[in-house]
């Protein structure tokens, strides 16, 4: 009944998102950044506010409804979405004219609260005398925009075990510079590009339990917020400060990559700003052998990130991807690394089964063991390691991962890669080794990953230094006190621990001292037991 309403003006708003509309179509068979299931549209509120002036002040005129069920919504405009090509959405409105109009959009939320209640109370403006020149609001409706950008969310309840955020995401976008609409007699068709985003944040949780031996079962987080504003996204404070922070209900840790590799999506949250410490919680059960009974873990991981040797708490934004690696675990400790991304569409590589990349036998240089073909042990003495012959259809990419206990400042390993020297073959190695220049005595754990391009899967190829044991001297300088008086002598060397005879002078009174200054040097850190 609106399309031919010369009172109103038809706007097409189109969204620059690859959104899951549900349409008759093909599907595709690659790996988006964001899944199906996250650009998914279930329902979609366009909130129109106008005024007489374009400074405003702006109040509710009337709103445009999409529900993926068809169902209409009372008090507002019903309207379908159809998809142009492959990544655009449209939305065609047709808004009254008369005045300077903006659009706020909000995607799978529509429910919005007021002072933590639903709010519900909208009442279209009115206008005097639309198309002339002295046109005015007669009626100002409700709510006012002002009023409205303070709306929040509905409210997650730490206590409601399945109060947590899932699929389908909540989106907003707006357009907000105001269009003007005031010429009554203008029929031409508006377009206007918009993107919607995301107000959550993602963690994708790369977990291969035959090298962690944990086994991941649910994850939660710890000084989270509550909900959060639309216009802009902003956290909500509690007015009882004690209660702005809660901690998430557990999400169960499934899906069909679950602790076999990178399992996307594993938990969303709101945003959590550097001040509140927020943490996630993952949950599991640890089991170092086979045989061993599992016991149940609980780990504490911080929103850190380390840089260049350096680390420091992250924010958590809306519309980002978090990925946490997990590169170590023991019952107490769980050593995770941790790289942020925006959560973004495109560059995504066709896929196809037959380029996964595929690992041959591992070959060790010098005094370099292969344990499972996964595990390298490799002496930090040396500066060649070994070599990890695969087959890939297309271009492949290798990366090192280093636990989190030491940092970037330990990065020891290199890695390139080589085409077998054969016409038209996809073999290639990738040769591991000691980085150039490197001379420090840290060696932590690193994970060596290979993956193709095209593909999905990764392989992973765990990397640990075979300390030796620990160099023990007399220091260089004055080593003893008194002088001369206390000597220390090198011993014989077991596998795992050196014995040498520390001669010490007895003094004659309680009023000197005898001390003797040794130098201990041990590649991969030493501690002192006795």
């Amino acid at each position: 009944p609106l399309v031919n309403d010369p009172t109103r003006r038809e706007i097409i708003l189109a969204f620059q998102n690859k959104l899951n509309i549900k349409t008759a179509g093909t599907t595709r068979a690659d790996a988006p950044i964001a899944t199906t299931e996250e650009n998914e549209i279930t329902s979609l509120d366009i909130y129109v506010f106008s005024s007489d002036k374009e400074e405003g002040p702006y109040t509710y005129q009337e709103r445009f409804c999409y529900r993926s069920d068809g169902s209409t919504i009372p008090n507002a405009t019903k309207i379908i979405l159809t998809v142009e090509g492959d990544n655009v959405a449209l939305a065609t409105l047709r808004p009254k004219k008369g005045l300077f109009t903006k659009f706020y959009c909000i995607a799978n939320q529509p429910k919005l609260l007021k002072a933590g209640a639903e709010y519900t109370n909208f009442v279209a403006l009115e206008q005097s005398s639309p198309g002339a020149d002295y046109n005015i609001v007669t009626k100002a409706g409700i709510p006012t925009e002002t009023d409205f950008l303070t709306f929040t969310t509905p409210l997650l309840d730490p206590t409601e075990d399945t109060d947590i955020l899932l699929t389908p995401l909540p989106m907003v976008g707006s357009y907000s510079p105001a269009l003007d609409l005031r010429d009554i007699s203008m029929g031409s068709r508006t377009r206007i590009n918009m993107t919607l985003s995301r107000i959550v944040s993602r963690f994708d949780i790369i977990n291969d339990e035959k090298l962690s031996h944990l086994t991941i079962t649910g994850v939660s987080m710890g000084h989270g917020r509550k909900g959060v504003t639309f216009f802009p996204v902003v956290p909500v404070e509690d007015a009882d400060p004690d209660k702005t922070l809660i901690t998430y209900p557990d999400r169960d840790f499934d899906g069909a990559n679950a602790n076999k590799g990178t399992q996307t999506g594993a938990f969303y949250s709101y945003p959590s700003p550097i001040t509140d410490k927020g943490y996630l919680i993952i949950k599991g059960k640890y089991a170092l052998n086979q045989m061993d009974i599992p016991q149940e873990v609980s780990y504490m991981v911080e929103f850190e990130q380390s840089v260049a040797g350096t680390g420091g708490y992250i924010e958590v934004k809306p519309n980002h991807r978090y990925t946490v690696r997990i590169t170590d675990a023991d019952p107490f400790k769980l050593d995770v690394n941790i790289t942020v991304s925006d959560w973004t569409d495109g560059g995504d590589f066709e896929y196809q089964p037959e380029n996964e990349l595929a690992i041959g036998t591992l070959t060790g240089v010098g005094a370099t063991t292969i344990a499972g073909n996964n595990t390298a042990t490799v002496s930090p003495d040396e500066t060649e390691y070994f070599s990890i012959p695969f087959t890939s259809n297309s271009e492949a990419e290798c990366s090192i991962v280093y636990t989190s206990s030491a940092g970037g400042g330990a990065e020891w390993l290199k890695t390139e890669i080589t085409p077998v020297t054969r016409a038209g073959s996809a073999s290639y190695t990738c040769k591991v080794s000691k980085a150039d220049g490197y001379s420090g005595n840290l060696f932590p754990k690193a994970i060596i990953l290979l993956r193709s391009k095209a593909g999905r899967e990764e392989s992973q190829i765990a990397v640990k230094a075979a300390v030796g044991v620990p160099e023990i001297a007399a220091a260089a300088v004055t080593p003893s006190e008194p002088d001369a008086a206390n000597t220390y002598t090198a011993g014989s060397e077991s596998p795992d621990v050196i014995t040498g005879i520390l001669s010490m002078q007895k003094q004659a009174n309680a009023g000197t001292t005898s001390s003797m200054k040794l130098t201990v040097t041990a590649k991969g850190g030493s501690r002192i037991v006795g």
